[in-house]
């Protein structure tokens, strides 16, 4: 009875507090000035070769006077930043002129699609094609002309792994960089109705470190403070949508075992510009690099590993939650699936269902046959509110498992933003529940983030997610930053205090750690230095710990070094993590990175780590990637080693041909081939859907 009193008035209070953060978002005054520009309707468009002299641009309104973005406040930019929006019934046309003095100070490091171009000079282009105020899908291409696509969701989450076909080029001059996009309209979704989307426009240049947005925002996600682009006549779109078929085939021939033959096919189905529906026969779910071995230096929690399979990449963003409770990493492998995602009015939806085999954590990792079907909606509220549900179901021979949570993400002021999160388990017909509540404000260079989460004993979180069994956890962190003037020596500092505590099951302290940190960034060089305190809980027992830590970091045009060094205590004994880390890009084609990395833990563990990762681009379709890898457990005198090669002829984002020869101890030698062709035949008009 006691337990169900607190269960009771620990929901009541998280539905008041949902209650009140909806309440006061919904007066909340976030608006900030925005820009607009007009997006220039053209017969005959331009050819995309990188260059603006086509005579079409001439037409076309200009955005300019970009904002030096910093943290919390913005000011003019020194260089000049001008771009144009022009186009037609297939495309959106955006031109790009970027004033640069130095050019050869232009940072060119990345050369394979999808990598992290912002790290190097880049122009991105983002576009909330709903003018939500929340979502955005964001287009960049770097200097040599590499390109990257991403989706923000809730002006928070990042989906890396969304791609289009889309096209872009660019172009050096003396004193300046051009660059030319031209985005179909059939990647993106969008209502037909609409005549405003939102867009900012966003330039990176490392030489200073500094960021420039047309947007008067400081932020590159707060997608609520974007520009519009206004006068779209979206009803002269085409609106011939096309079926997307995707099969595949695969070979793999492996040492000591018979060859393996595979095959099926993927189908994708746009209902409407703004709602698609995938099924999956037999899904390839071989994942082409290997994840790099990773040590967890304070604690043994199991480590969260990226999703690197497109059938569960589409909508990602929506099923990521601060209480991590969809982690698709424990499916293993699927025999059929279906999906739908989209947006409906107010509305973004995902529902995935699959049969297949599933990881089980609560018995020894066993792979069991299980249909999992899981759903999420996220409803606008306001300006910049967000309130949303999630519902999992898996059933397996054993047991049926049931999850519900609820969520909200509250813009109570430009500068001050809240988040809810709880969630309840049925198990075996028990009920146990989860919470999650935190409130974040960013102020003129002033960050404060505080957080407070608590799992039920009995809640089992790791059914189908990631995340810690019984606890109760406080987080506090403060920050301050300050950039300064673009002639300064010192680019710019922060320094931060952080605080953690938590609890287990018995209501018995785990861990608290106080550590503050400090970093400056002068010119190409950046310095880190941090230190902590506190005490953990490991076999049965409460040790102090303590730590240090000091990096250097060098940012050149051609790539990067950096080194790492942390020393500390963890259960009264010394340990040691030194990292070495280098990257260097040559001729614009060649990547190299090597990383050294030695973990030293007194009578428990001595690891050096060798890892070699290289990409040559022959040409933006055509890629050539290997990693090496050599673990060396020196107190057990155990080695291991991995090496992939792959050749990836990219046709489109998703037709590929891979030919991979993987070699590993222990494990297995291989050879791997795989061919996936996306087919679109035309659909009829959905014009009546849209």
């Amino acid at each position: 009875m006691e337990q169900i009193g607190r269960m009771h008035w620990s929901r009541v209070c998280i539905w008041i507090l949902m209650l009140f953060l909806v309440t006061t978002s919904l007066f909340a005054n976030t608006q900030n000035t925005r820009r607009t520009i007009r997006a220039v309707w053209v017969e005959n468009p331009p050819v995309i070769d990188g260059d603006l002299t086509d005579t079409v641009w001439q037409d076309a309104d200009i955005a300019a006077n970009f904002f030096r973005a910093k943290e919390g406040e913005t000011h003019p930019a020194e260089l000049d930043t001008e771009v144009r929006v022009l186009y037609d019934e297939n495309m959106l046309y955006i031109g790009v002129r970027c004033e640069e003095p130095d050019m050869k100070s232009l940072r060119e490091t990345k050369t394979r699609r999808d990598s992290a171009v912002w790290q190097d000079d880049c122009i991105e282009v983002m576009l909330d094609t709903y003018h939500d105020q929340r979502n955005c899908y964001i287009f960049a291409i770097n200097t040599l002309g590499t390109q990257t696509d991403e989706r923000v969701g809730n002006e928070s989450v990042f989906d890396m792994s969304w791609d289009a076909k889309w096209e872009a080029k660019v172009k050096k001059h003396a004193d300046h960089w051009t660059a030319e996009f031209a985005i179909p309209f059939r990647e993106v979704r969008f209502n037909r109705g609409n005549t405003t989307w939102g867009i900012n426009f966003w330039r990176v240049r490392p030489i200073n470190g500094q960021s420039h947005s047309w947007a008067e925002t400081a932020f590159f996600s707060r997608v609520s403070e974007y520009g519009d682009l206004t006068e779209l006549n979206l009803e002269k779109m085409e609106t011939a949508q096309k079926l997307g078929v995707l099969p595949y085939g695969s070979y793999r021939a492996l040492v000591d075992r018979s060859n393996d033959f595979d095959g099926g096919l993927d189908l994708m189905l746009p209902i409407s510009t703004h709602l698609t529906s995938n099924v999956t026969l037999n899904p390839d779910f071989s994942q082409l690099e290997s994840d790099p071995t990773q040590i967890n230096i304070s604690s043994d929690r199991e480590l969260f590993l990226p999703e690197r399979r497109p059938f569960f990449r589409e909508g990602a963003e929506l099923f990521e939650l601060p209480l991590d409770l969809f982690y698709t990493r424990r499916v293993q492998e699927i025999d059929v699936g279906a999906k739908t995602t989209g947006k409906v009015g107010s509305s973004n939806f995902a529902v995935i269902n699959t049969y297949g085999k599933m990881i089980d954590r609560y018995d020894a990792d066993a792979k069991k046959q299980v249909n999992l079907l899981a759903g999420r909606i996220n409803h606008d509220i306001g300006e910049r509110t967000v309130i949303g549900a999630m519902g999992i179901h898996k059933h397996q021979a054993d047991r049926d498992v049931a999850l519900l949570s609820l969520n909200g993400r509250f813009g109570l002021h430009r500068d001050l933003t809240a988040a809810s999160q709880y969630a309840v388990d049925w198990v075996d017909g028990e009920m146990h529940w989860a919470y999650h509540t935190a409130m974040e404000s960013i102020h003129e260079g002033w960050f404060g983030n505080a957080r407070l989460e608590e799992v039920q004993d009995g809640f089992r979180p790791n059914e189908m997610g990631l995340e810690e069994e019984a606890f109760r956890r406080a987080r506090a962190h403060l920050r301050y930053r300050h950039e300064f003037p673009a002639a300064h020596f010192v680019e710019s500092f922060w320094i931060d205090t952080r605080h953690f505590y938590q609890t287990n099951a018995q209501k018995l302290l785990r861990e608290r750690l106080s550590e503050s940190r400090f970093y400056i960034d002068i010119g190409r060089f950046n310095f880190f230095i941090a230190g902590g305190f506190g005490v953990l809980r490991e076999v049965g027992q409460l040790f102090d710990t303590k730590y240090i830590r000091a990096d250097i970091d060098y940012q050149a045009p051609w790539g990067q070094l950096s080194v790492l060094n942390r020393f500390g205590t963890r259960r009264d004994e010394f340990n040691r993590f030194t990292s070495f880390s280098g990257g260097v890009n040559l001729f614009g084609k060649l990547t190299i990175d090597l990383d050294l990395d030695n973990f030293f833990w007194r009578a428990h563990r001595n690891t050096l780590i060798f890892r070699l990762r290289s990409n040559y681009q022959f040409t933006q379709k055509i890629g050539w990637r290997i990693f090496v890898e050599r673990v060396d457990e020196r107190m057990v005198d155990e080695i291991t080693y991995n090496f992939n090669s792959i050749f990836d002829y990219e046709f489109t984002p998703e037709s590929h041909f891979f030919f991979v020869v993987v070699d590993s101890l222990p494990g297995d030698r291989a050879v791997f081939a795989k061919l996936a062709y996306l087919f679109e035949p035309s659909l009829p008009d959905f014009a009546q859907l849209n």
